[in-house]
């Protein structure tokens, strides 16, 4: 759960101003480790009530452990996966080390524009919801 801030609304997307921040980032020794990190980030939420909500308005925004999941999955474990099965098939049909290598690498690039291509689907699945602040 984040809280942020409405950035802009249009139906039925409302963009959200979120501040993520390293554990550290709150810490009172901060300015003297120099080790804080923290970064602007904006999320898009589909939201059904857009309407209710008014650009400024704080928020939460919330989203299920299994969207996280499904998140890494796709984005970590598939991929790595899809590269060791690469790599022993690879090195089954040619014997050679490097080309199974390179051919484990490359799969990638079929695999993330495939990711790419069907982002607006992924967006829709792992969504999040909004709530508002109190």
């Amino acid at each position: 759960m984040h809280q942020g801030t409405v950035d802009s609304i249009n139906a039925p997307v409302v963009r959200v101003r979120i501040l993520q921040a390293s554990a550290c980032s709150s810490c009172v020794a901060k300015q003297l480790c120099h080790s804080a990190e923290s970064k602007e980030k904006f999320i898009e939420v589909f939201t059904a009530d857009s309407s209710s909500y008014f650009v400024g308005e704080k928020v939460l925004v919330m989203g299920h452990l299994s969207q996280g999941l499904k998140a890494v999955w796709w984005a970590y474990c598939f991929p790595l996966v899809l590269m060791v099965a690469t790599l022993f098939g690879a090195y089954t049909l040619w014997q050679d080390e490097a080309v199974s290598a390179l051919m484990a690498i490359l799969i990638l690039l079929p695999y993330y524009l495939i990711i790419y291509i069907l982002r607006s689907k992924f967006a829709k699945a792992l969504s999040f919801t909004l709530k508002h602040q109190i």
